[in-house]
């Protein structure tokens, strides 16, 4: 495989992944509309399914986060084993390699655990919080 042909396959991944982005942050959008709705007269059920419905999103993004690590880790090391010599590439290498097989982890980004934590306790929150 060609560097040209390691850049191609990140390129095309990183659209896919912005798309599924963009679509978790709507479904992020739908579950506070729906906790909000809990909120003012939902029922213990209904509290019940909302914030498993939160926990589901929650999870697709700490997945779509841990996928974008590991495919930008994979260009690393790929780029790293048919031994580039472009600036930029030895960059990203120096970016993202980790010296090892890269696996994948809900947890390799930890801003972006920080993140979702705080966005699962605004869901929380607001579903199981009585407003005073």
């Amino acid at each position: 495989m060609s560097e040209f042909e390691v850049w191609s396959v990140l390129t095309s991944f990183m659209i896919s992944n912005a798309i599924y982005t963009a679509a978790t942050f709507f479904m992020v959008w739908v579950a506070f509309r729906a906790a909000n709705q809990v909120a003012s007269g939902g029922n213990l059920l209904m509290k019940v399914l909302v914030t498993l419905f939160a926990f589901g999103i929650i999870f697709n993004g700490l997945t779509v986060s841990g996928n974008l690590m590991l495919n930008l880790e994979s260009t690393a090391l790929s780029l790293q084993m048919i031994g580039t010599e472009n600036p930029n590439a030895l960059r990203f290498i120096a970016g993202y390699g980790s010296g090892g097989q890269p696996a994948f982890s809900l947890f390799s980004n930890p801003v972006n655990v920080g993140w979702w934590a705080v966005i699962t306790l605004m869901l929380l929150n607001s579903v199981w919080i009585k407003k005073g």
